[in-house]
């Protein structure tokens, strides 16, 4: 399990600490246009290449869908308690904590320990909470719950006309496919080309450290949790136990960075967090093989 976790890590954290070489050397990431073409074209193209390039069936995984939704609405509540008593602000926080990585980490890590029959139970909660990033993170940090504002951001047009296009069972032409795979694989890379940024410049003596080693245990350790008591709730098989609890203790997710980034939110203290959750999931991680796999 240790060089599962390991070869999902690496590539993110090298290519954090590229951005963070070049941001020292270079201008390459100042321009202060990325965020806005990662949102506006790289995520919803790598939405669309999600949800309409896997051949899952959404509705035959019905219960984990039902699991993944309560595990969000859990954790949206303990979240909404917590960070109110810390007095942190919950627009920017409460998405932070609440959606995990699922994406660039949980999805492999549940294949490297479940193997191929957790490949779509993996698939199924990124996206549910993928959906969460684009409704409930965009809504808080935005500062606005307005549905006509909400409804116009790329990502969302992007889940809706997904979503449209799977009801409807229409086809869809192999060449757009590769568009939105060639488009949306721009999104990851300078994510964390940005958030190595973020670190390069963060003023360590100047951070709450105690705040952000707190954060970084709620984020496993509660998503662990709620998860467990979830799964218990549902009688859940083992299988869907698993593929809810690993989803649910990921880190931070690196797209929050980009959201903060944009509503001018703790840029600093969500690019630390990023990185401190790695070890605190890592640590959940061997929780459950230990306890929940054997």
């Amino acid at each position: 399990m240790i060089s599962s976790f390991m070869e999902a890590i690496l590539p993110v954290m090298i290519i954090a600490l590229l951005g963070a070489f070049l941001s020292k050397k270079t201008t390459y990431l100042d321009d202060p246009n990325l965020p806005q073409l990662i949102l506006n074209v790289g995520m919803p193209c790598l939405l669309l290449h999600s949800m309409l390039g896997s051949h899952i069936e959404f509705l035959s995984m019905g219960k984990l869908v039902i699991a993944a939704v309560l595990a969000l609405t859990c954790m949206v509540l303990l979240t909404f308690i917590f960070l109110k008593s810390l007095r942190l602000p919950v627009r920017y926080y409460l998405p932070v904590l609440v959606n995990p990585n699922t994406g660039n980490l949980g999805i492999p890590i549940a294949y490297a320990l479940l193997g191929e029959k957790g490949l779509a139970g993996a698939v199924i909660i990124s996206s549910v909470i993928e959906i969460s990033h684009f409704t409930l993170g965009i809504g808080m940090m935005s500062g606005s719950f307005n549905v006509r504002k909400l409804l116009a951001n790329p990502p969302v047009i992007s889940l809706i006309m997904g979503a449209v296009i799977l009801a409807a069972d229409l086809p869809v032409p192999k060449f757009f496919i590769q568009i939105f795979d060639m488009l949306g694989n721009i999104a990851v890379p300078i994510m964390l080309l940005m958030l190595g940024r973020s670190l390069a410049h963060m003023k360590v003596k100047e951070a709450n450290w105690l705040k952000l080693f707190l954060l970084a245990w709620y984020r496993p350790v509660i998503g662990l949790g709620v998860a467990w008591g979830i799964a218990l709730l549902l009688n859940l098989s083992p299988l869907y136990t698993a593929n809810l609890l690993i989803a649910s203790c990921m880190p931070v997710a690196v797209l929050n960075y980009i959201f903060v980034t944009r509503y001018q939110g703790p840029a600093n203290d969500v690019a630390g967090l990023t990185f401190l959750t790695l070890p605190t999931a890592f640590m959940a991680l061997i929780f459950i093989q230990l306890v929940v796999m054997t």
